[in-house]
């Protein structure tokens, strides 16, 4: 057999034993709580739109799998956001099969602040994105999301809630002890 003939059949048997090539992100989870189904509303410009934010817990790791669908845009939009706390721990990202794929998601800056999608085409009123996904080893709580786009030359914001991993409570203790103590000493000056 020829190099490029082993190396076609390496990719096609590594396709056929992926769990994420045969089907979605979240078939190797169980739910993890009810799906936060938020309307996202103009904080600039107008339109709605609503962001569907699941968690399931990976049944192999333990893990969280954070997923989002934007639906019933009445707007053009061609970006997403979700707000990482700090200390957030993203594992993988990833897009599942669907319409409407974005061009890029993926976590921004070094220390993660957000993860963020980019649409080359714009998800259009009474479309449904792809289902975007991450993972996170830390539980969910509610943060805020963002998204924007383009309609007849008006720029259009959206602002609304979304699920989103939250450090662990000894990195929230340490940073409250922090600002407690900085607190005290200033008072004793």
């Amino acid at each position: 057999m020829k190099p490029i003939q082993k190396q076609c059949l390496t990719v096609l048997l590594a396709l056929l034993v992926s769990p994420i090539a045969l089907a979605g992100i979240t078939d190797g989870g169980t739910p993890y709580g009810a799906p936060l189904v938020s309307t996202f509303l103009p904080g600039y410009g107008t339109g709605v739109a609503t962001v569907t934010s699941s968690v399931y817990t990976d049944n192999t790791t333990g893990d969280f799998i954070y997923t989002y669908i934007i639906s019933g845009a009445q707007v053009n939009l061609s970006f997403f956001a979700v707000e990482l706390y700090p200390d957030v721990t993203i594992l993988d990202w990833g897009v599942d099969a669907g319409a409407n794929p974005p061009l890029s998601w993926e976590p921004v800056n070094t220390p993660f602040e957000s993860i963020e999608a980019f649409f080359k085409d714009p998800i259009e009123s009474g479309e449904t994105s792809a289902t975007l996904w991450f993972i996170s080893p830390q539980s969910p709580t509610e943060a805020d999301g963002a998204l924007a786009g383009i309609t007849g030359g008006q720029y259009n914001f959206l602002v609304g809630h979304v699920l989103t991993p939250v450090p662990e409570p000894a990195t929230w203790i340490l940073l409250m002890a922090g600002g407690l103590f900085g607190r005290l000493s200033r008072r004793r000056k």
